[in-house]
């Protein structure tokens, strides 16, 4: 068997196991928060449903945000959970989010009874570090209007969920940098005929033009 169906069972596992067990049920509201930046984990998440926007605030106050996630069957709080530090970000509801509270020593009981549930766990550890590393390397390579080129094209494939927030300062917060970093590095893209306003959305204008864009950034 594969790694891949191995983590599969432990995901079969451990969705059964928090369905049938005694966990308590919470429908939380927009704006409630999950988990908080600091803070000590007491409990782990399990969304069974919602959105929630992930985000880091550093202590000169500038905020990245992880962006806006549609999230069915996820776990959270499993990092801090393995490392035994504080919570690294806040995880925010946007929307209505139900969600099993999950204690630590039964998550800790489970993965000494079902193996495989810890290979699902790390293999799910291992795909999210490989999609931040992939992003960070990104911001720190290319301009910020690449990235944002980039970021629009991968939704228009379905490559990534199609979701934008609609605060502007929110996207900007999406690639670490201020509003008006943001505004200028939008507008450059609109005036070269790369992307395109529609409503409170940016679009992509001409999809063969933005991607010789990207490639020749890099070149």
């Amino acid at each position: 068997m594969t790694i891949k169906s191995l983590a599969q069972i432990g995901h079969t596992e451990v969705t059964q196991w928090i369905k049938n067990g005694p966990f308590l049920l919470r429908h939380m509201k927009p704006g409630e928060y999950l988990l908080r930046q600091g803070q000590t984990l007491r409990h782990l998440y399990w969304i069974e449903e919602g959105y929630c926007t992930v985000s880091y605030t550093a202590a000169n106050g500038r905020r990245f945000s992880h962006g806006r996630f549609n999230i069915e069957d996820r776990l959270y709080g499993e990092v801090e959970f393995l490392t035994g530090k504080q919570i690294q970000f806040d995880i925010r509801c946007d929307g209505p989010v139900s969600v099993r509270i999950i204690p630590t020593l039964d998550l800790e009981a489970l993965l000494v009874q079902h193996p495989h549930v810890g290979i699902w766990l790390s293999q799910c550890l291992a795909e999210t570090y490989q999609g931040v590393m992939d992003r960070v390397t990104s911001h720190f390579m290319y301009p910020l209007a690449y990235n944002i080129a980039n970021d629009l094209l991968l939704r228009e494939l379905g490559n990534k969920p199609p979701i934008q927030f609609e605060r502007v300062f929110r996207e900007a917060e999406r690639f670490g940098c201020s509003e008006r970093v943001y505004r200028r590095a939008v507008s450059q893209l609109i005036e070269q005929g790369l992307v395109k306003k529609m409503g409170r959305e940016l679009k992509v204008a001409n999809k063969d033009k933005l991607e010789r864009y990207l490639a020749e950034e890099e070149q």
